[in-house]
């Protein structure tokens, strides 16, 4: 039988042996923000950027802005999971977010599993011509409230993407479909050109 860790073993495989070599930048963490207060919010381990991406510069700025830490990846994450993530997640339930492709997405979510951890929030960022289009999943309440913010975000969405997953209230993590559709999320076809932003928690 195929477990879910066999199962992460051989598509992390395939995707080095596919895929061009992940570049991991630094982890770059900046200064706190004065009197800034955190304590409502998820504590982020990581916020991960794609650099494929031109919205990930602003995005990783503005979260860096928001005292987050950033590691920067590119095309493939197995290199980031076996080096950092799978030993964090192995000692304790650390949340995470950032701005990638589908596939990266995936992936994570597939590793964060067996550490007891999911998405509860993303946001598909669909290019129309010379704007975007913001599809927003996770809780029910906020839904409305999040697709008025990126949507009056224009050119700065990335920005704005940024400043939600970095401000997540604590309280909004816990799995429960009668007041989130995140897993519609995963019924909706992306293609790998379309930037979505997302928090694991």
């Amino acid at each position: 039988m195929t477990t879910r860790r066999k199962f992460i073993g051989t598509a992390l495989a395939v995707g080095a042996a596919t895929m061009s070599a992940a570049v991991i930048a630094p982890s770059v963490r900046s200064a706190p923000a004065p009197g800034a207060g955190r304590a409502t919010y998820l504590p982020l381990e990581r916020v991960l950027f794609d650099v494929r991406f031109d919205a990930s510069a602003p995005f990783a700025a503005a979260a860096r802005s928001r005292s987050a830490m950033t590691s920067a990846i590119e095309n493939a994450v197995h290199d980031l999971w076996y080096a950092d993530l799978y030993h964090h997640w192995r000692d304790r339930r650390a949340p995470i977010a950032g701005l990638t492709d589908f596939r990266t997405l995936f992936l994570l979510e597939m590793m964060a599993a067996d550490a007891g951890l999911h998405v509860v929030h993303r946001i598909h960022h669909r290019r129309t011509g010379t704007t975007y289009r913001h599809d927003v999943f996770g809780p029910l309440a906020h839904r409305a409230e999040l697709a008025d913010r990126m949507a009056g975000a224009h050119d700065a969405w990335a920005h704005e993407a940024a400043g939600i997953v970095t401000s997540w209230p604590n309280h909004l993590t816990a799995p429960d479909a009668r007041r989130s559709d995140i897993l519609l999320a995963k019924r909706q076809e992306v293609d790998l050109q379309t930037p979505i932003s997302w928090i694991i928690g």
